[in-house]
């Protein structure tokens, strides 16, 4: 109620249009068919489903400026910074108790993960975090430490000793890569600093070696692939028994064996297909795609902050990270606000000040 009422006080201004009007259309398309999808399948959802079109009007018709945009990612990473400090200092001081976790998960992160602090903080194997799972708490790592570099301030070292400190006691590998290839993102389309004076072809070639030779180093290690050569191929095995409208999260409920036991593909796109098959995720994906075309315009013009963004979060959720797309959630309505930053840029002069990447560490 409170952000629709700063939305009312807020002076009329031209509605969103080209590329940024038809993204919300489509994802507000995809909402629909996710809408139709979850009745075929009896699934349930949150009433707060209902406001997720809305979201989208109301950024159609007063779209934000570049830096009302920019200042609402600052802001989001203030909350998530402050979200993870304050969880665990409270789990320190004993008022928060610590997610519980099965015997089992953890001897197997003790084991076979990179846990330094996690035994001198009192944490058992790799830490939750208020996400409610150490690959979304991860993922927020991520987020803040792209979101730092990103956006340069003097808040940017906040965010990424936050961000680094999460990495290290949660150990999320594919976050990890996430953040990686959201600074190689930044590098590649640096206009200033030093990083600028070395010629773009060898700052893309040099980035790409560099992704996969820590991809190949992190899945190398002795975690492998925890289990996902097992069950992404029984989440497709569901898929294709519904290809076209998948099976919803009521199928996944009574599917039996490994794919009820876990309820999750762990990736956002393999689950996607097993819920809600091809219709559901070329609705949504498509919607997305135009997104990262917005993204990758305005990163051509120098705002590279959103495409960056975008890249990290799409490449934590190969192994991890939920996301409904019915309802408002928080790393859903980022990527949103992300594509909306891009649209903004792609309609005034870019503002150094706010995108460049910090000449040194």
């Amino acid at each position: 109620m409170a952000a629709f009422l700063s939305w009312l006080g807020v002076p009329g201004r031209a509605r969103a249009s080209g590329l940024l009007a038809s993204f919300l259309i489509l994802m507000s398309v995809a909402w629909i068919v996710h809408l139709i999808l979850y009745r075929i399948h009896g699934d349930a959802f949150n009433y707060t489903a209902l406001l997720y079109v809305p979201i989208l009007a109301m950024i159609w018709l007063k779209p934000p400026t570049l830096r009302e945009a920019w200042t609402a990612i600052i802001s989001f990473a203030w909350i998530v910074t402050a979200v993870l400090v304050v969880t665990r200092a409270l789990e320190m001081m004993g008022v928060l108790a610590i997610k519980t976790q099965s015997q089992y998960v953890i001897n197997f992160d003790e084991k076979h993960y990179f846990l330094p602090l996690n035994d001198l903080l009192g944490i058992d194997g790799r830490w939750p975090g208020p996400f409610g799972h150490n690959g979304d708490t991860a993922m927020m790592g991520a987020l803040l430490i792209v979101i730092g570099v990103a956006y340069w301030t003097r808040a940017s070292w906040v965010f990424l000793a936050v961000g680094a400190f999460t990495l290290l006691i949660t150990s999320g590998r594919a976050s990890m890569g996430a953040a990686i290839a959201g600074i190689i993102i930044l590098m590649v389309f640096a206009r200033e600093g030093r990083i600028a004076r070395i010629p773009r072809g060898f700052r893309i070639w040099g980035g790409i070696v560099g992704l996969v030779a820590g991809t190949a180093f992190m899945y190398s290690r002795s975690a492998g692939s925890t289990g996902r050569e097992s069950f992404w191929p029984a989440f497709l095995k569901l898929w294709e028994s519904s290809p076209f409208v998948g099976i919803g999260t009521s199928g996944i409920s009574i599917s039996g064996g490994i794919t009820e036991q876990y309820g999750h593909a762990h990736s956002l796109y393999i689950d996607e297909l097993a819920r809600y098959g091809l219709l559901g995720f070329l609705t949504q994906f498509g919607a997305i795609a135009l997104g990262l075309v917005i993204a990758f315009l305005a990163a051509r013009r120098g705002v590279a902050g959103p495409l960056a963004i975008m890249t990290a979060y799409l490449v934590t959720g190969i192994t991890e990270p939920r996301n409904g797309w019915m309802s408002p959630s928080v790393t859903g309505m980022l990527l949103i606000l992300v594509v909306v930053t891009a649209g903004a840029a792609l309609l005034r002069d870019p503002e150094p000040k706010l995108v460049q990447v910090p000449a040194s560490p």
